[in-house]
């Protein structure tokens, strides 16, 4: 029997709350020197799964399992990837502003002259899903390069009316409902659904087999469930692609992407441009699409995923090409990133103190 979709509020308290790791947030570093598959067993990660990129390459997935389980996993599990999503949705933006389609200096309002239609509770069904309209005149405020750098001013999530906070371009907040807003805009531009245009320009092209913008009957048997902060059960399916959340994918395919981002140089440098400061102090600001982290050996780009029930992490040396993905089924899993990044990029990271990985 299908499970109902959590409501935004649930959504919101359940990725919020997860006592152990608020306690460590910032200091994931500390776990850097643990063997990844005793820390997987101390914390209870019952699923995990890591590839490893030398040289911009991608090598092979390797699974972890911190517990015992009374029934296999999948032969080729399928995890949410979380906010794992924007720097793929960011991909696809960006691809258009090099094919000349998008200008990201340009206001929302010339691709959504009618408005846009805010929905106030995207992860629940159409019976309780209010909308406000925001006019043109207010996305007019805001260039299409702050959704993907979270300058809109826009806040994560909100269950009321959406209008920016500040003044659009002029400091970070970072913001869900920024990415949903870029995924109208995609939207229209390509002149089709989200789900379609992602699959035909993305997935497919870079062989991403097992990636999915929802949660579709052809990958369900191979979804993992989450766990929570004290080990129960969470399954909570997006049933709706959400440009801020919704990826369903393996480790395999994430880190082809990554690769192929990589590889491509001005897709990079367009990922580079015009950074927003996050935290000075620990290196940190925001470029298109991705975290940017200053540290030795980088600049690195990297993006963390935080579902109810998952963890994940997604890091790489600009350099180097060194880096690493990593999906975990568990709201404890976001410490393991920091023995892969020991392995892969070892370097001091200030992202590890950064204050929202918890």
């Amino acid at each position: 029997m299908p499970v109902a979709p959590l409501s935004r509020r649930e959504l919101l308290l359940a990725g919020a709350c997860a006592p152990f790791l608020t306690a460590c947030a910032t200091d994931l570093a500390r776990y850097s020197g643990e063997p990844l598959l005793a820390l997987a067993t101390r914390l209870g990660v019952c699923a995990a799964s890591h590839v490893s990129l030398h040289a911009g390459r991608a090598g092979a997935p390797v699974w972890v399992s911190g517990c015992a389980s009374a029934s296999p996993w999948p032969s080729d599990p399928v995890f949410q990837a979380a906010s794992l999503t924007k720097p793929v949705i960011a991909f696809a933006a960006l691809k258009l502003v090099r094919e000349g389609r998008l200008d990201l200096r340009a206001p929302v309002s010339r691709y959504l002259p009618e408005g846009y239609a805010h929905r106030q509770k995207p992860f629940n069904g159409p019976a309780d899903n209010p909308i406000d309209r925001v006019p043109a005149s207010t996305l007019a405020r805001i260039p299409v390069g702050t959704l993907l750098n979270h300058s809109a001013g826009l806040p994560n999530w909100t269950r009321g009316a959406l209008s920016p906070g500040f003044e659009p371009g002029t400091r970070w907040q970072y913001s869900g409902e920024g990415y949903v807003l870029l995924q109208a805009v995609i939207s229209a531009v390509a002149g089709q659904d989200i789900e379609s245009f992602m699959s035909r320009a993305v997935f497919e092209p870079l062989g991403m087999r097992s990636t999915r913008l929802r949660l579709t009957d052809d990958i369900r048997e191979r979804v993992v469930d989450g766990s929570s902060s004290r080990g129960g059960r969470v399954r909570f399916d997006i049933t709706e692609p959400n440009a801020a959340a919704s990826l369903y994918t393996t480790a395999e395919d994430y880190a082809k992407f990554m690769a192929a981002w990589l590889a491509d140089a001005p897709l990079l440098s367009l990922a580079l441009a015009r950074p927003m400061p996050v935290d000075l102090a620990l290196g940190l600001a925001w470029g298109q699409g991705w975290g940017i982290e200053t540290a030795e050996g980088g600049p690195y780009l990297w993006q963390w995923g935080n579902n109810p029930g998952f963890r994940a992490f997604a890091m790489v040396s600009v350099v180097s090409g060194n880096g690493f993905v990593l999906l975990t089924n568990s709201e404890r899993g976001m410490p393991l990133a920091a023995p892969l990044a020991r392995a892969t990029v070892p370097v001091e990271h200030g992202v590890f103190r950064f204050h929202m990985l918890g």
